[in-house]
């Protein structure tokens, strides 16, 4: 197969243009800063207890979003309970059917 020169220069200059690329990490990496915001407002009483405290604000959050779902779920179940028993109710209560055969 032959390649005439210009092929292999385009070939040689994508292939370092990916190398690079890839190497980019390695030869200028971003500084790493991270910011720490909340929605929440708190206290600061020490900057190290911050953290703590949004995450223990979280998890309150966190439980009562759990009981509102679990009173959901109770309150649920309590319908379909009620529900079933009133259909037995009613199929109890149904008058005695009379078939008569024809022939």
């Amino acid at each position: 197969m032959t390649i005439d020169k210009y092929t292999k220069f385009i070939m040689t200059t994508l292939t370092l243009a990916l190398l690079l690329n890839g190497l980019n990490p390695w030869i200028n990496p971003t500084p790493a800063s991270a910011i720490e915001s909340s929605t929440v407002i708190t206290k600061k009483i020490d900057s190290n207890c911050f953290s703590n405290n949004k995450v223990a604000t979280q998890t309150l959050d966190g439980v009562i979003n759990v009981e509102r779902l679990l009173g959901y779920i109770e309150s649920s179940v309590n319908d379909i309970k009620m529900t079933v028993s009133g259909l037995d109710r009613k199929m109890s209560e149904l008058p005695p059917r009379n078939r008569t055969e024809k022939n």
